[in-house]
């Protein structure tokens, strides 16, 4: 599937698929579609493609959109004027993991808490990891070469994670919870494949669908203040997916035809991991209720459709 469209296609899911499950709109996300016209290059302007001309337009006319495409608008005497399709991703978003740290590295105190405080503190614990994570990520981005405005947008990133760090820390204590220390990792710099491995998986996967969880609790917990933390993490987070696909962009113009496919393979595996069987614990309920966390069949619906949406075949 196409980058561009891909976007435009998580943008589209993020705004409507979790809360559209119980019959409500997700606020501005879908209007936050803009069709720009464009005037059509002059003969002598010196433009060679219509890809490159339409590349431009979108630098120049939406330079802070998730996905920018081709359109059309009709014109009275039926023809059409050229134009772009801007997607901008607002209020519709948990976090990225440390390259080579799937779990938090500090064994996480949860004896005698309930389930709302365990899943707290373990939640805290990731998000600690993401600032760590969004640090490399810029350090290595930056060795690599990548432009300034992915490294920007990392190093914006690990600041929002530590708001993120700070809100989940103060929710856990609220349950009881003895909440983690920082996260420490490794120094090793990451090659361009292991970047954009990690990246695939991580970012335009897990956070990505991470924002569709987010979102859902913002609207759904109980807790009045878990669904203020979870707005705004929602927003972040599904910025932070943005910057994934970004990021995969840049890497894979500067990959081998291999590399490319072995990237790919990472984002299909991360995919299909979604759609792991998740065993009902009728135990948790009280955390699904207060937290507004989707059930395990509202979960399996949501997965399924997210990896449909992005293109991959499940059965494949």
């Amino acid at each position: 599937m196409n980058k561009r469209h891909l976007d435009k296609l998580i943008a589209m899911i993020i705004a409507t698929t979790a809360l559209g499950a119980r019959g409500l709109a997700c606020g501005p996300c879908p209007d936050n579609i803009a069709q720009i016209p464009l005037l059509p290059p002059s003969s002598d302007g010196g433009v060679e493609d219509a890809g490159d001309w339409i590349a431009d337009e979108c630098q120049r006319k939406c330079p802070n959109g998730i996905s920018c495409v081709p359109a059309s608008i009709p014109l009275e005497d039926g023809g059409t004027m050229p134009a772009i399709e801007c997607t901008q991703m607002s209020d519709c978003s948990a976090g990225r993991r440390p390259l080579g740290q799937s779990v938090p590295e500090k064994r996480l105190d949860t004896k005698d808490l309930g389930a709302p405080g365990e899943w707290l503190v373990h939640a805290a614990a990731l998000e600690a990891g993401s600032v760590l994570a969004f640090r490399e990520l810029r350090r290595d981005l930056a060795a690599l070469g990548a432009p300034r405005r992915l490294l920007q947008a990392a190093s914006r990133a690990a600041e929002e994670e530590k708001r993120h760090t700070r809100r989940t820390r103060a929710l856990a204590r609220r349950y009881g919870a003895r909440v983690p220390g920082p996260t420490t990792g490794e120094a090793r710099r990451a090659s361009l494949e292991e970047l954009a491995t990690h990246n695939a998986a991580e970012g335009c996967v897990r956070e990505a669908f991470g924002a569709l969880v987010a979102r859902w609790q913002a609207t759904f917990a109980k807790d009045p203040e878990v669904r203020v933390a979870m707005a705004q993490i929602a927003d972040d987070e599904a910025r932070h997916a943005a910057l994934a696909h970004a990021i995969d962009a840049w890497a894979k113009q500067r990959l081998a035809p291999g590399a490319q496919a072995r990237v790919e393979m990472a984002r299909r595996e991360a995919a299909r991991a979604l759609l792991a069987p998740r065993a009902r614990d009728a135990g948790r309920d009280e955390a699904l209720g207060v937290l507004g966390l989707p059930d395990a069949a509202e979960m399996e619906a949501l997965a399924k459709r997210f990896v449909a949406a992005i293109g991959i075949d499940a059965a494949a």
